[in-house]
């Protein structure tokens, strides 16, 4: 699987953000997995080097580089226990009944055919597609929304209903526009609205329904552009289950073709350092040594830059509708 880089698309609009707030965001999200990994153990050999090099560490005595080698070594074999328990997670969202395959095969298609019911078109497969065809449903009532009569002596709800119109509709171009010219993967659709708040945002549509004095053809445009967002947050955490799985998958294979070669390198070295006298000559002990080393913290590395983009995700889409929290309006 190629690993999805959104650095062209982003994830909000980064234009007023500050070189820090964006790597910040690069970091976290839109940054190249393996990337990421690369640029850790960069900064590793970096550390690691300078220490050597202001003579903060020397190799005069070998008792702490078998110290050093040893948790190394014991420390990646327990990524073997975690590789099997993400596969294990992944096997249990996978291993279904012929009943509960069917079951929810029949619920995913009710969504889509509602979906497509809303748009008055068959819906398209693809992720960001599907997503697009979310966002024109939802233009389309909020629009029809604004365009309503709603009476007499409704002032205040007509600003308020203009208010959540226009909110409504710049979110709803700002997708479109993250969307266009990117590919069809789930972590494309999802990236493109883990900013929004759409519990809020049908708390204000369901606020005015309620508390103002309105026709029942604006009642009725305020319950289908509820419907219509509701069906943007479904699609939502559907896609994160998706994106999820894929990049669990990513991450156990990638801690075995990175954890397996630190191990039988890290295990080389230390049984070359029993030697009488040691198979790694003095003058390239400050070198071999401490790149070693941080070859060993390879795995950490990987798996340091998969979590924090799956923890983020998580974080960020953690509530359902009518529900939100804090990790949600950053």
């Amino acid at each position: 699987m190629t690993e999805p880089d959104v650095s062209d698309g982003g994830l909000s609009q980064l234009g007023d953000r500050s070189a820090l707030q964006r790597a910040h965001d690069w970091v976290l999200l839109r940054g190249n997995r393996v990337t990421l990994s690369a640029l850790v153990l960069a900064i590793l050999f970096s550390v690691v080097y300078l220490f050597v090099a202001v003579g903060l560490v020397q190799f005069d005595q070998f008792q702490p580089v078998y110290y050093v080698f040893g948790g190394l070594i014991s420390g990646n074999l327990t990524l073997v226990t975690v590789v099997v328990s993400i596969n294990q997670l992944l096997l249990s969202r996978t291993l279904r009944t012929p009943g509960e395959l069917e079951s929810q095969i029949e619920n995913t298609e009710g969504f889509k055919h509602r979906v497509e019911n809303a748009a008055g078109r068959v819906a398209p497969v693809r992720p960001t597609a599907f997503l697009d065809l979310l966002m024109e449903n939802t233009r389309r009532e909020a629009q029809r929304l604004g365009g309503l009569t709603i009476g007499p002596g409704n002032d205040d709800a007509w600003e308020e209903i203009d208010d959540l119109v226009a909110s409504v509709t710049r979110h709803v171009d700002s997708v479109v526009e993250l969307i266009e010219n990117t590919d069809d993967s789930p972590f494309r659709a999802l990236s493109a609205t883990l900013t929004t708040n759409y519990a809020e945002q049908i708390y204000r549509a369901r606020a005015i329904r309620e508390q103002r004095d309105l026709t029942d053809e604006t009642d009725a445009a305020l319950d289908r552009l509820v419907d219509r967002l509701e069906d943007v947050d479904v699609a939502r955490q559907y896609f994160k289950t998706v994106y999820l799985q894929d990049e669990l998958s990513s991450l156990s294979r990638m801690l075995l073709y990175v954890g397996v070669p630190a191990e039988a390198l890290c295990i080389l070295v230390l049984l070359s350092l029993t030697t009488t006298p040691s198979a790694i000559p003095p003058l390239a002990r400050d070198v071999v040594l401490p790149g070693i080393a941080v070859v060993g913290l390879a795995p950490l590395a990987v798996l340091f830059s998969y979590i924090t983009r799956t923890a983020t995700v998580t974080q960020r889409t953690s509530a359902m509708i009518p529900f939100t929290t804090p990790g949600q309006e950053e």
